[in-house]
């Protein structure tokens, strides 16, 4: 799968639970339906649920979640990230080309103001 520059979309969630799904659907070009009909869940995702999701696709990743510390302070170009929410929850986004698409705030070209991003799952195109 290769996406030119710019060429993401925003997927927005359609509940309060399903950002995990909305990245899946924004990596894949799916809709968003036929994401959570693939992974049986329109309920909250861990990293496991969205790793099995991107293999199902064929989408290249890292290995593992990689969490953000002096070894790793910042997040690959391309990725999903873990964030620790102001509001008290954990929430996934998508870092796409020094943007965050995020499924529930919308596109966020700058910092990012919602939480604390403390993880994240590279992306290889």
């Amino acid at each position: 799968m290769s996406l030119g520059k710019n060429k993401m979309e925003l997927v927005m969630q359609p509940t309060f639970e399903t950002c995990g799904q909305a990245c899946i659907a924004m990596i894949t070009g799916k809709k968003i339906e036929e994401v959570m009909k693939d992974m049986k869940t329109s309920g909250p995702t861990s990293i496991g649920q969205l790793i099995e999701m991107l293999d199902f696709y064929g989408v290249k990743h890292a290995e593992r979640n990689t969490r953000i510390s002096k070894k790793n302070p910042v997040p690959y170009e391309y990725s999903i990230l873990t964030v620790h929410t102001d509001a008290g929850y954990t929430h996934w986004t998508l870092l796409y080309d020094n943007k965050y698409y995020d499924p529930e705030f919308g596109l966020i070209e700058g910092e990012y103001t919602h939480g604390k991003i403390t993880s994240f799952l590279g992306i290889y195109q």
